[in-house]
């Protein structure tokens, strides 16, 4: 073993170092790899406090420690050495030290300096750091040790044998295999072969049944050949035939009363779930699938802007303000058509509307007519006669996408004595449930469960795989179903509310 010494040396010097920095002494950089076992420190005027040393790797003014030891409280005044430490070092590196509080010996000329980290704080285990040379400085801390005496030649082999070199003698072979023999070379004797083995069986050679011992099961021959499956009567369940291909599932009467539960027929396919038969259930793992959809959309939305072909009409923006009270649109005119237009083509299933008509000032029940425009062409909704001043709703024969709906009164009215009016107060659509495509069954869902609380909203519970690719579907732009695989029923459904990852 060699010799290891690093830093200049724990002497009584001209100066002191201040506590607070982690400090790295430039001078005697370590000459040799190994392990530092003793430490020398001299502190000044104040033991130090919580004080750290060991040995630091980089270059220009980036450092990181390679290993320390924290020997805590330093008694100043004089030469202080601490042994029995373990530090590893390698070759240049250079001798550091960090405390909390004291003062220790320094140097500030004549010396190969200090680096000084450019920060308060102790660096130990922090990676690399920036730090400042202050040239010519030294501090009074010193290390020795030894290099590493390892030996990795076993007993016979040279240690001067290049590494990687197969080395097989007598003292690391086992006994009846030569000495001599080429590394690598496959070789079983009666050594450690069982007893009854053939020493110049082949490797891999199966061996059944030998020496009046026998390890294959009845009933296979041990001159089988190796890896043909073989089931016979002795270890096949009761009742499935051993002629039975290897792999097949065999879940018929075959084995009834045996594996099957009482209850289920025997021609049941195998993989079928069973949620209740006669006797015994057997659930599948859950009752429930979870599925993510487009969400669905529906409800009254409000024409946006109309059109008076025969300009009859009057006040026709207050059919669509969403107000009963703000005032009508009205016409004096038999048959005066006023046309409602939506933002944009609309797939609507029925329409509403709040109106009217008077005479002479007295309200009384119109008819009138109401017509939707798709597939360029107007058609007919409603004939007939209306409540005044009461919702009236009428549907489509089926859901159509329009471009616009009219409405029009039959009767005969008159802008002279005694006057008599059509007036429309509100006038709606509704858009047909629309979306609800299917994006993604959560087939790793688990733990799925629906809470029912009086007079609230059923609260859906499930849980998922963190590495799911589709959870990324789970976000509350889309919606949550929870769908009964007996019945086929959506049970429940929802958007996301709460998600934990609980990794």
């Amino acid at each position: 073993m060699g010799e290891i010494d690093i830093g200049p040396g724990a002497t009584n010097r001209g100066d002191n170092r201040s506590s607070g920095y982690t400090r790295i002494d430039a001078n005697n950089p370590a000459n040799d790899t190994g392990i530092l076992d003793t430490i020398e420190v001299w502190a000044i005027a104040l033991n130090l406090s919580n004080f750290k040393i060991g040995t630091f790797s980089g270059s220009g003014t980036s450092y990181d420690d390679r290993d320390y030891e924290t020997i805590g409280s330093v008694t100043a005044g004089s030469k202080q050495t601490f042994t029995g430490l373990s530090i590893d070092v390698a070759a240049n590196d250079l001798l550091g030290c960090y405390y909390s509080n004291g003062f220790l010996e320094s140097d500030t000329a004549g010396y190969n300096g200090i680096y000084n980290k450019n920060s308060s704080g102790d660096a130990f285990g922090s990676g690399f750091n920036t730090y400042v040379l202050a040239a010519g400085d030294a501090l009074s801390i010193y290390g020795t040790g030894a290099t590493s005496a390892a030996t990795i030649s076993p007993s016979a082999i040279a240690p001067t044998l290049a590494f990687g070199t197969a080395k097989l003698n007598q003292n690391i072979v086992p006994s009846g295999i030569s000495a001599g023999l080429i590394f690598g070379t496959v070789n079983l004797n009666l050594n450690i072969l069982p007893s009854g083995i053939a020493s110049t069986l082949g490797i891999g050679a199966p061996i059944i049944s030998f020496g009046g011992f026998s390890i294959a099961p009845s009933g296979i021959a041990s001159t089988l050949s190796f890896g043909i499956a073989k089931l016979n009567l002795n270890i096949l369940p009761s009742g499935i035939a051993s002629g039975l291909a290897l792999g097949e599932p065999e879940l018929s009467i075959i084995v009834s009363g045996v594996i099957r539960p009482s209850g289920i027929p025997s021609g049941v396919v195998f993989g079928t779930p069973i949620l209740s038969a006669a006797g015994l259930h057997i659930p599948p793992q859950s009752r429930y699938v979870v599925e993510l959809h487009n969400p669905i959309t529906q409800g009254w939305e409000i024409p946006n802007s109309h059109n008076d072909p025969s300009s009859a009409w009057e006040g026709e923006p207050l059919t669509y303000d969403g107000s009963l009270v703000s005032g009508q649109a009205y016409t004096l005119t038999t048959n005066a058509k006023l046309e409602l237009i939506p933002d944009s083509p609309l797939y609507t299933s029925k329409l509403r509307i709040y109106g009217g008509a008077t005479n002479n000032g007295t309200p009384y029940n119109p008819n009138i007519v109401l017509d939707v425009y798709y597939s360029s062409a107007w058609h007919n909704v409603y004939t007939g006669g209306i409540q005044y001043d009461a919702w009236v709703e009428k549907s489509l024969a089926s859901p159509q996408t329009i471009e616009k709906a009219r409405v029009s009164c039959t009767d005969t009215l008159s802008a002279s004595y005694p006057i008599k009016n059509f007036y429309v107060t509100e006038f709606w659509f509704y858009a047909a449930p629309s979306g609800g495509e299917l994006l993604s069954i959560l087939e790793n869902a688990h733990s799925i469960a629906i809470e029912q609380s009086l007079n609230k909203s059923p609260v859906i519970s499930l849980s998922l795989p963190a590495g799911d690719d589709k959870s990324v579907l789970l976000t509350r732009a889309n919606e949550v179903w929870i769908r009964d695989i007996v019945t086929g029923d959506v049970i429940a459904s929802g958007i996301l509310d709460e998600r934990v990852d609980t990794r």
